[in-house]
């Protein structure tokens, strides 16, 4: 191992890059022309569509910038849509195109294959073990 990874902070920073770097040649292999990023959008509207970009931010954990930008590519590429809020005439509602539910097996799939790669060498109770410290790294953050 590296003697910079006895920080664990840059082992935690590199290991996402790895895993960022992993899922974007699992998108390439699908064929598909988005990021990771715009994956955890549409990941997100798969649990829950029409809501608001404020809302959408909450639910996918990103902040009012990079959610901005990344709906504006996935509107783009029509597998999402704005459509006018009724409630507020200022709002946008936040919706999956036929494009967009069209991908839905495909990105599980992929969310699937990357984990399973991902945790590849690891035992259930290590993965459980993972999941729980990477839980209260996020709580406590």
């Amino acid at each position: 191992m590296l003697e910079i990874f006895d920080n664990l902070c840059i082992l935690f920073a590199k290991a996402e890059q790895k895993h960022n770097q992993l899922a974007k040649r699992v998108l390439r292999e699908k064929n598909l022309t988005i990021t990771p990023v715009q994956m955890l959008v549409l990941y997100t509207l798969y649990k829950k569509d029409n809501v608001t970009l404020s809302e959408l931010g909450k639910l996918s954990y990103l902040d009012n910038s990079t959610l901005t930008r990344v709906v504006g590519s996935l509107e783009n590429l029509n597998l999402i849509s704005r459509v006018a809020s009724n409630k507020d005439r200022r709002a946008y509602l936040i919706n999956l195109t036929d494009a967009g539910l069209a991908l839905k097996i495909v990105i599980a799939d992929i969310a699937v294959i990357t984990q399973k790669e991902m945790l590849s060498n690891c035992t259930s109770d290590e993965i459980k073990i993972f999941r729980d410290v990477l839980t209260k790294i996020f709580d406590t953050l």
